[in-house]
């Protein structure tokens, strides 16, 4: 029998911004290998991977919407 561990974080909104951002570069990497690739294991194995950086990407978009509002999932550089 497998034991999940968990891990709880304490972020701040610039670290979590960070992080957001960092993970929806990910997805994006990993559907555009899933949409080019003609390797099937490395299509299946990034879809997979896929699926839980989603996951993932979600939960914590959604706390941190909850704590820092909407604009925590605002990446722009440009100045305001």
């Amino acid at each position: 029998m497998t034991h999940i561990k968990e891990m709880n974080s304490s972020l701040c909104d610039w670290e979590a911004r960070i992080i957001l951002e960092a993970i929806t570069h990910e997805a994006e990497r990993l559907k555009s290998i899933c949409e080019t690739s003609e390797d099937e294991d490395e299509v299946a194995d990034a879809g997979n991977d896929y699926l839980e950086v989603i996951g993932l990407k979600e939960r914590l978009e959604n706390q941190a919407i909850e704590v820092f509002g909407q604009q925590i999932t605002n990446f722009s550089r440009e100045l305001l």
